[in-house]
């Protein structure tokens, strides 16, 4: 059975205790789909392989990578105990992946599944406690792959970033905003597949108006 928590509540159920270790970090590889996932991995310092530890993948928002803020919520989960595993999607940061800073929400979900089952190999993990922590953009593709997949036994999101209709014709300048941005996309695509050429757009701005999010105060 899933378990949705609140992140105290996990860290207190997987713990049952406050005291706290510092943790560090191990840089670590795994695949997917063919190319190769570069992850940090965040250990409590006092570790024991006799005593398995729950631990997390921890991803961050849209368009971010693993030293961002995946990386200040896996140092504090490894100092209170967890393992603690963020990762760079394909294309993105060090992982693998010709495509890059391509932002495809079916490839990331099969990504964290990978992170999942590398984790679960790992002798110092207990098996039976893998969670995953979703921040922002990507608590729905964590919450996507808990759904899919039964290896993951917890759920925690932080401002979650879950779309509805509603939500993106608010965010993305209405119906006319979403059709202009579809077009620019297909448009980019195109091109893509002609050349193997790359169009990039800005994620965010107050200033141009071709960026994905324009005016929003990301």
């Amino acid at each position: 059975m899933l378990k949705i928590l609140t992140l105290a509540t996990a860290t207190a159920v997987a713990l049952g205790s406050t005291a706290f270790a510092a943790s560090r970090v191990e840089r670590v590889a795994f695949a997917s789909h063919g190319q190769q996932i570069v992850g940090d991995l965040y250990l409590p310092e006092d570790l024991d392989p006799a005593r398995p530890r729950p631990a997390l993948v921890v991803t961050g928002a849209w368009m971010t990578v693993k030293e961002q803020m995946p990386a200040r919520y896996a140092r504090e989960l490894a100092d209170r105990g967890f393992v603690a595993l963020t990762f760079d999607f394909r294309g993105w940061g060090e992982s693998g992946g010709a495509r890059r800073q391509y932002e495809d929400p079916s490839a990331k979900v099969a990504d964290i599944e990978a992170a999942v089952a590398y984790l679960a190999a790992r002798p110092e993990i207990s098996k039976d406690r893998i969670g995953g922590l979703g921040i922002c953009a990507s608590s729905g593709y964590m919450v996507t792959a808990a759904a899919k997949n039964a290896a993951i036994k917890s759920l925690a999101l932080v401002a979650p970033w879950l779309h509805d209709a509603e939500v993106v014709e608010q965010t993305y300048g209405g119906k006319d905003g979403i059709a202009r941005l579809e077009a620019v996309g297909d448009a980019a695509e195109a091109a893509y597949r002609r050349t193997d050429k790359q169009a990039f757009l800005p994620a965010a701005s107050l200033t141009d108006e071709r960026a994905i999010m324009f005016k929003v105060p990301y």
